[in-house]
C-alpha cells in the first residue's frame, strides 16, 4: 500500500487557504458594495499571507506527488493516488475555480468603482490629457491668468 497520508494533508491545507480566500473575497464584494473601501485595504495584506501560504502548500503538494513518482516509476499517477487523494485532487481544483470566479466578479466592481472615482475626479480637476498628436491640452480649472 502506498502511504499518501502526508499528501492528504497537504490538500487539505491548500483547500483550507483556498477557502479562506473566497470568504474573504465575498467579504470584499459586500464592503465594496458598502463603500467600505478601508477595511478591504486593511484585508488585503491578510489576503496576500494566505495567498503565500496557499502557494508554500501547493509547492509541497506537488513535491510529494513528484516523491511518490520517483518511488513508484512502474505505476501511472492515477494508481499512485488514493481515492482520497483523488477527491481532495478534484476539490482543490474546484475550489480555485470558485476563487476565480469570484476573483472576476470582484475585479470588474473594482474597476468599475475605479472608473466612477476617476470620473468624478476628472470633472472637479481635470488632469492634463495628450491627444493622438502629443499636443497637451491645459487644465483650464487650474490656468493661472496673468
Amino acid at each position: 500500500m502506498i502511504h499518501t497520508e502526508s499528501l492528504h494533508g497537504f490538500l487539505e491545507e491548500a483547500i483550507s487557504k483556498l477557502d479562506s480566500l473566497v470568504d474573504f473575497t465575498k467579504a470584499d464584494i459586500e464592503d465594496i458594495k458598502q463603500a467600505k473601501h478601508e477595511v478591504i485595504f486593511e484585508r488585503a495584506n491578510v489576503k496576500a499571507s494566505i495567498i503565500k501560504q496557499f502557494e508554500v502548500a501547493k509547492g509541497m503538494i506537488d513535491s510529494e506527488i513528484l516523491a511518490l513518482s520517483k518511488k513508484h516509476p512502474h505505476l501511472k499517477l492515477a494508481e499512485i493516488l488514493d481515492e482520497k487523494a483523488s477527491n481532495l485532487l478534484a476539490k482543490m481544483r474546484k475550489t480555485l475555480e470558485d476563487l476565480k470566479s469570484i476573483n472576476t466578479h470582484y475585479a470588474r466592481m473594482a474597476f468599475a468603482v475605479s472608473e466612477f472615482y476617476s470620473s468624478i475626479a476628472d470633472r472637479l480637476i481635470p488632469r492634463e490629457k495628450a491627444d493622438y498628436k502629443s499636443q497637451v491640452k491645459q487644465s483650464q480649472l487650474l490656468r493661472i491668468q496673468v
